[in-house]
């Protein structure tokens, strides 16, 4: 099954979906919509290298402008599609970050149904969770109704992806400092070691 994680920035896609790309990292492909810097991008290499992941890609808008170009967004993850043609794709979830909502509606967008016999629609949509230390903006119908179980070792490379980003990281009491033991919470809710959660959004079973 091919999977298509959508991240607006080098690390979201290690702290939403770093346990899913661990488990699966032959058949996913992370495309990361905005750059922030060479040091940020030598940090994403790293982290995708911790995950096994091979095919990642980076989309180079400015970081905090995916709104104010949200046409040209939707066409270039039209081609992403097209060309990976994933059976699933991953997007974060909209938070008050202006990046997160507008990856988010971009991909609602370019996942449409649609007329043209070139266009590539995913048979599932999901969101997943970046925003760990935002609870209170969670929507009321919004619910985190898939629950990838992950191995010790899948969560073990999360934490180590999300440590590859020392940038992003300022140390103390912070979700990043944090990886392992979140996912071990939100197991323990589920009856399983360690997981992480999504909310499914569309699917289409055939």
């Amino acid at each position: 099954m091919r999977r298509l994680v959508i991240a607006p920035h080098m690390d979201d896609e290690s702290l939403g979906c770093g346990g899913l790309l661990a488990k699966h990292p032959e058949d996913a492909t992370v495309l990361v919509v905005t750059q922030s810097g060479d040091t940020r991008r030598q940090e994403h290499a790293k982290a995708m290298e911790v995950l096994g992941i091979s095919d990642f890609r980076c989309l180079d808008f400015d970081d905090g402008t995916t709104q104010q170009h949200m046409t040209d967004l939707v066409q270039q993850l039209d081609r992403v599609m097209s060309d990976v043609q994933p059976e699933e794709i991953y997007l974060p979830f909209p938070s008050l970050h202006q990046d997160h909502i507008g990856v988010y509606e971009a991909g609602m967008r370019s996942s449409r149904l649609s007329m043209s016999p070139n266009h590539w629609v995913p048979n599932s949509v999901l969101v997943y969770d970046i925003a760990v230390y935002d609870v209170n903006l969670y929507p009321s119908d919004l619910r985190w109704n898939v629950f990838e179980a992950l191995s010790e070792e899948h969560a073990d490379l999360k934490a180590a992806a999300c440590a590859a980003y020392l940038s992003e990281n300022p140390g103390g009491a912070h979700p990043m400092n944090s990886i392992k033991e979140i996912a071990a919470t939100v197991g323990h809710m589920r009856k399983v070691e360690f997981a992480e959660q999504y909310a499914l959004v569309r699917q289409v079973r055939r």
